[in-house]
């Protein structure tokens, strides 16, 4: 299985590459990169099945962006990790944002991180004798959820976005649970940093479409 590390940090590597060789990787197979022109050159020279980018490494860098969209693009068959650049906040959860892409943390377990690799490599594999415990679907949320979301990410409250969309602060409420929900937490920074780096790796979050 054909694995690149994009992370400037040693210890994450180490970790990592001690995880890989765990879950049987051979040593060889598994390359660690420093900057979006080596990955783009290593995906297209090697095809990886998985690679790992820490996101410090395109947050800070001019067209950063533009490269880990067109690489993300342009191997469809590779699963992309992004471990978010949250040091203080615990999150060892994951969300699929597309059928190759991941947002995750460096809080992940293990046993999720092997779980999700498996049952990405036998769903593209179309092998269904083994279905994979965790939903490898990507997120969706409904027109009503991205709008207040959007409302609520300016800063607005639960009154104000009442006001605004002309529906019941009740309502707003329980949109706001199915957001965490699908998202997977209740912690506001990490719905925010989630959706922020969603919309700087790809198009957005899906949204439903009536």
């Amino acid at each position: 299985m054909p694995t690149i590390i994009m992370d400037s940090c040693s210890y994450t590597r180490l970790g990592l590459t001690g995880f890989l060789t765990d879950t049987g990787v051979k040593k060889r197979n598994i390359n660690t990169v420093n900057d979006f022109s080596q990955l783009q050159s290593k995906c297209a020279r090697i095809k990886p099945d998985v690679v790992f980018v820490n996101e410090e490494c395109f947050i800070n860098e001019p067209d950063a962006t533009e490269k880990i969209k067109r690489v993300i693009t342009q191997h469809p068959d590779t699963l992309f990790f992004i471990f978010m650049a949250m040091t203080n906040i615990h999150f060892e959860d994951f969300l699929f944002v597309r059928k190759n892409l991941i947002i995750t943390s460096k809080s992940i377990k293990p046993e999720t991180l092997n779980s999700l690799i498996l049952g990405c490599s036998k769903n593209k594999a179309a092998d269904n004798s083994h279905k994979s415990p965790l939903d490898l679907n990507p997120v969706r949320l409904s027109q009503t959820e991205s709008n207040m979301l959007r409302m609520w990410m300016s800063g607005h409250d639960t009154i104000q976005i009442s006001d605004s969309m002309q529906i019941k602060a009740k309502t707003v409420s329980s949109h706001k649970g199915n957001i965490k929900r699908k998202i997977k937490t209740h912690n506001k920074q990490v719905i925010y940093h989630v959706v922020r780096l969603t919309d700087t790796v790809t198009s957005g979050i899906y949204v439903n479409v009536r």
